[in-house]
Formats: C-alpha cells, sequence, structure tokens
C-alpha cells in the first residue's frame, strides 16, 4: 500500500505551495482513472523504487537517509520554456540533525483524467550535467531540489490535452511515505498539463540551480 501524508484536515489544491504539516493524515494514492497511459501508477506500486543504474556517488558513513517527517516538501518554481513545463521541487531539512538524500524521488502527478508516476532522468534542464545521482549532504537548515518537467503540446494523435494534474505526490529518495502538494506552477499561471508523460531528476544541491531566487534558497523561506 502506497501512503500518502497530507496536512489535517486536507488543504485546498489551489494552493500554489503546500508545505508539509508537522501532524498529518495517512491516506493511500488514488487508482489511476480508467483509460490511463501505461506509465500510470498502480494503488499496489512501491511508492519508491530502487535506485537503478547508474547509481549514487559515495554515501557519508553513519548518516541516514531523510525521512519524510524530517522534511518539507514544496514546489517552489517552475515555468514555461519551449513548449516545456519545469517545475523545482524543494526538499528542506527542518530537523535538528543531519540526514542524505541519493537518487529520484518517487513523484506521481494526479488529475482528473489520469495518474501518471514520472520517468527517471538525469536531464536536470537548465541545471548541471549529471552522469550519475549524486549524494546531497542536509544539514539543519540545508536545501535540496529536483526538477520535473512535462509538455503542453498535445500527444500525436491527440487533438487536445487531458485535463491537467491537480496534485503531485512527492516521497523522498529511499522511502515509502510521499506528501501531497499543489500541481500549481509558479510563473506559469495554471496547473502541471497532462499533454505528455511527465520527468523527474534526481535530488541535487540547490545551489547547482543558479536561476532560483535567493529567497528559495532557505529551508525556511514559504
Amino acid at each position: 500500500m502506497i501512503i500518502v501524508r497530507v496536512p489535517c484536515p486536507t488543504r485546498s489544491a489551489v494552493l500554489a505551495v503546500v508545505a508539509a504539516s508537522a501532524v498529518s493524515c495517512a491516506h493511500p494514492i488514488p487508482a489511476p482513472a480508467t483509460g490511463t497511459s501505461a506509465t500510470a501508477a498502480s494503488a499496489t506500486a512501491p511508492a519508491v523504487s530502487g535506485l537503478s543504474s547508474p547509481s549514487p556517488a559515495s554515501r557519508v558513513a553513519g548518516l541516514r537517509t531523510c525521512p519524510a517527517r524530517q522534511l518539507t516538501i514544496r514546489l517552489i518554481y517552475g515555468g514555461p520554456a519551449a513548449g516545456t513545463i519545469g517545475g523545482v521541487i524543494g526538499f528542506s531539512n527542518t530537523s535538528r540533525s543531519r540526514c542524505e538524500l541519493a537518487g529520484w524521488p518517487a513523484l506521481v502527478a494526479v488529475g482528473p483524467a489520469r495518474t501518471t508516476r514520472a520517468e527517471h532522468t538525469l536531464d536536470v534542464f537548465a541545471g548541471p550535467m549529471l552522469t550519475r545521482p549524486p549524494v546531497v549532504t542536509l544539514k539543519p537548515g540545508a536545501f535540496a531540489v529536483a526538477v520535473l518537467a512535462g509538455g503542453d503540446q498535445p500527444m500525436p494523435g491527440s487533438a487536445k490535452c487531458p485535463p491537467p494534474f491537480r496534485r503531485l505526490l512527492v516521497a523522498p529518495p529511499g522511502r515509502a511515505r510521499a506528501t501531497a502538494i499543489s500541481a500549481w506552477i509558479p510563473n506559469f499561471g495554471a496547473y502541471l498539463p497532462a499533454c505528455s508523460p511527465i520527468q523527474i531528476s534526481p535530488v541535487i544541491p540547490a545551489s547547482d540551480l543558479p536561476f532560483l531566487p535567493p529567497r528559495h534558497m532557505s529551508a525556511h523561506s514559504g
């Protein structure tokens, strides 16, 4: 069973940024709607798959993978670029201990017409060139990011796109609990289009994205 952590009570999905709550309820991820694509996530699929080749860089001895309860997960930035809609998901360590993130987050995009699990990519979309996922050490107050991307044009053979995704279910790498956040894309003024498959990059340090405004670089910004 996939477990999703959402605030209690559940807040409206129209919020542009939804932070993880310290008090949360567990809910199953909804099963895909009938007629979804082959990439749709099933209700019984694991929330986080094992890291596939290429493998992350060397880990720091003694540090654990960051649990969801130790992180605030938010969609902090995004916008359109030449037919692609991108978004930056932030992982803030709001605890008092260090931890690590290595690999791809689990990302499920949920909309009224379909539910799709994001595909892994090493392309960070305007970020660094990667040959393998890095290991990111998060000190208390530190911040890491992953970049998602999708298209805003109908797929071949389709006259129009399905209704856009409204929620993103995001789990840190190596963890099975996800946080539900809004799929509203800042600087685009709309929800994430459901036109094409979604891709997600590995977690990288926030400093590797030079286009991020300084106000997004703090774990306590919101």
